[in-house]
């Protein structure tokens, strides 16, 4: 009950405009990196899905890019860049959008709304389901297992994990766990103000694999991006993401080596310029998360 009230007031504070002055009286302290996974229709069931949680209804996305657009000062990766670079300062509310493994909804759902908020993004992909069609192995397990399942493969060595998990069945067009294709990806590498980087071939645990696995995984993903967008991949995001858990210093080391000058982590915090160029932060969104909260949080939450 405590919970809905928040909600409710906050809501009501962002149609006021509470937030909209609050937040113009912000500077943050770092850049404001946001993770989104998948972009889903408003009326899927609760549960309908495993993993529901990491795919944002489009109402609440769209609400997100009116608040960037409207409150803050929507940068893209290039601008990180010039930044950490020491090219330039970051202005005073600085947001990068970036999203996640490649669902098809980001091309479908996502990326009409960016742009018509004229708003930048960078789209880390796996390439492998993109090739057959098939599932994310973890929304695989997840439908024939659940979810619990997925956290006990996560721990496995590489070697089991991709004998058991990697090769996934095709999926339905439409299926709302569907990743783009490689047309798909070529269409959406078009779009203006959008960046595509790495995210691997299948999403293995990085860090559970030998130096050459992981050299796989990530060369034959980079490769791939390339072939298909005809564009120099130069940014990468860490499956699952979490500093000294999910990858290791052979991952650095080997992303340095591909030419990777940017990767991004999944440590929830304000990414700042001194921070290491291959461990940037990201705050994680689930879709849960209105308009109302982002406001509260980057005005008052997460600054503190």
């Amino acid at each position: 009950m405590k919970s809905a009230v928040a909600e409710l007031v906050k809501h009501g504070l962002l149609r006021s405009g509470y937030y909209r002055r609050a937040l113009g009286r912000s500077t943050f302290p770092g850049a404001v990196v946001l993770c989104y996974h998948g972009i889903r229709d408003d009326r899927m069931a609760p549960q309908a899905m495993a993993f529901q949680y990491l795919h944002m209804p489009v109402s609440i996305f769209e609400s997100h890019c009116r608040l960037i657009r409207q409150c803050c000062d929507p940068i893209s990766l290039d601008d990180w860049r010039a930044a950490v670079a020491g090219r330039t300062t970051l202005p005073k509310r600085p947001v990068l959008i970036t999203f996640d493994d490649g669902y098809r909804s980001v091309l479908r759902q996502a990326a009409p709304i960016l742009a018509s908020h004229k708003l930048p993004a960078t789209v880390f992909v796996c390439t492998g389901p993109m090739k057959t069609g098939g599932l994310l192995w973890f929304d695989d397990v997840a439908a024939r297992d659940g979810q619990d399942a997925v956290e006990d493969w996560k721990s496995r060595d590489y070697a089991a994990w991709s004998a058991a998990c990697a090769n996934t069945p095709a999926v339905g067009h439409d299926d709302p766990r569907a990743l783009m294709s490689a047309s798909e990806l070529a269409t959406l590498a078009r779009m203006p103000g959008i960046e595509i980087g790495g995210h691997t071939v299948n999403h293995p645990i990085l860090a559970r694999a030998t130096a050459d696995e992981q050299r796989q995984e990530i060369a034959a993903n980079l490769r791939s991006i390339r072939e298909w967008t005809g564009k120099p991949v130069r940014t990468f995001a860490y499956p699952n993401g979490r500093p000294g858990l999910d990858y290791d210093a052979d991952t650095k080391a080997i992303l340095r080596d591909a030419g990777i000058d940017t990767a991004f982590t999944t440590r929830e915090e304000f990414a700042r310029p001194d921070e290491s160029p291959l461990e940037g932060s990201r705050f994680v969104m689930l879709d849960t998360l209105s308009g109302g909260e982002l406001a509260h949080r980057m005005a008052y939450s997460w600054p503190r």
